[in-house]
C-alpha cells in the first residue's frame, strides 16, 4: 500500500474515533412539560345570608281596639331569614322563611270569656335585579312568589281550643337600596307589597264581622346581608 492510502485511511480513523467520543459525550435535550397553573375552587363563591326585620305599615283587620271588656293587641313588627345566590353582577335571588304578624283579642263577661289569635307566616322564593351601584348604594327591584300560612287559635273558656289553619299562595313586589358597608357586607332599606288573594279571614273591623278574601300587607323592610365570598 502507498504512503497516500494510508494516510487516508488514518485520518478516516481518527475522525470516526472523534465523533464517536463526541457522540458518547452530547446528552440529549430533556424537555419538561410545565404544569397547569393551579386555581383555587372558591366554595362559597355567589352565595349569602340574609335577615330582614319588617314592619307593617297598613293596620290589620283584627286590630280593632280596646273597649269595655275587650283588649286587643297587634304586633306590626316581623322578620325572616333567608339564603340566596348571585347569578350575576345584576341578578341574584333567594328563599326566605317569615313571621309577618300576631294579632290577639281578649274578652270577658259574666257568663263568656276566652281568647282568639291570629299568626302569619310566609315562605317565599325572590329575584331581584339590581340596577347598578353609585357610590356604595345599590338601587333595585324584584318579585316573589310562595305560601302564606295563617293560623287561628279561638278559646272560649270550658270548651276545647277551635284551631283553623290556611296554606295560600302568595306573591311580593319590592324595591329599594342596599348599602355595602365592608366587602362581604350590605344593609337594605325596602318596600315590599304583600299579597295572598286566596287567604280568608274574618274582619273584625268591619261591622257585620264578616268572612273576606284577600290579605296584604304593605311593609317597611330594613335588612342584612352578608356575601360569603
Amino acid at each position: 500500500m502507498t504512503l497516500f492510502p494510508r494516510l487516508l485511511l488514518t485520518a478516516a480513523g481518527l475522525a470516526l474515533a472523534s465523533s464517536a467520543a463526541l457522540a458518547a459525550d452530547y446528552d440529549p435535550p430533556v424537555f419538561v412539560q410545565e404544569a397547569p397553573e393551579y386555581v383555587p375552587v372558591e366554595v362559597g363563591s355567589g352565595w349569602y345570608l340574609r335577615g330582614d326585620v319588617s314592619y307593617n305599615a297598613n293596620r290589620s283587620p283584627y286590630d280593632i281596639g280596646d273597649s269595655t271588656g275587650v283588649d286587643s293587641s297587634s304586633r306590626r313588627f316581623g322578620g325572616s331569614l333567608g339564603v340566596g345566590y348571585h347569578f350575576s353582577d345584576l341578578i341574584r335571588g333567594d328563599i326566605e322563611l317569615g313571621m309577618i304578624s300576631h294579632d290577639k283579642i281578649s274578652f270577658g263577661a259574666p257568663l263568656l270569656s276566652g281568647e282568639f289569635k291570629n299568626e302569619v307566616y310566609t315562605g317565599m322564593a325572590n329575584a331581584y335585579f339590581d340596577l347598578g351601584t353609585i357610590a356604595g348604594f345599590t338601587p333595585y327591584v324584584g318579585g316573589g312568589v310562595g305560601i302564606m300560612h295563617t293560623r287561628d287559635t279561638f278559646d272560649l273558656a270550658g270548651l276545647d281550643d277551635m284551631k283553623d289553619k290556611q296554606s295560600e299562595f302568595a306573591y311580593a313586589l319590592m324595591t329599594g337600596v342596599s348599602y355595602k358597608v365592608s366587602t362581604n357586607t350590605s344593609v337594605d332599606l325596602g318596600y315590599r307589597y304583600l299579597s295572598s288573594p286566596g287567604t280568608e279571614f274574618v274582619n273584625l273591623r268591619s261591622s257585620s264581622a264578616e268572612i273576606d278574601k284577600g290579605l296584604d300587607y304593605h311593609q317597611v323592610r330594613v335588612g342584612l346581608r352578608y356575601d360569603l365570598w
